[in-house]
């Protein structure tokens, strides 16, 4: 029986209002990526930290993502170098 990976855990939210949560359509269209993309990120483990509200409900945090795509600015390729 194969073991599916479980998502990325969100960070803890403290008491305040409730964050905006995108579908993956509109994740997709914030990132400029389609939303199969989005779904092949989280199948691989990779990709933005996602909300799971049920088996088939997935939704993304705008903050987060925003997070995540600044973590992901390089000034020059060489900062891929290992």
């Amino acid at each position: 029986m194969a073991y599916k990976k479980k998502p990325a855990p969100l960070p803890v939210m403290a008491a305040g209002p409730i964050p905006r949560l995108l579908t993956p359509e509109e994740a997709g269209q914030l990132m400029g990526v389609a939303p199969q993309t989005l779904a092949h990120w989280r199948a691989r483990g990779s990709g933005p930290a996602y909300v799971l509200l049920s088996a088939r409900c997935v939704r993304y945090d705008e903050a987060v993502l925003r997070t995540w795509l600044e973590s992901r600015v390089q000034a020059s390729t060489a900062e891929n170098v290992r």
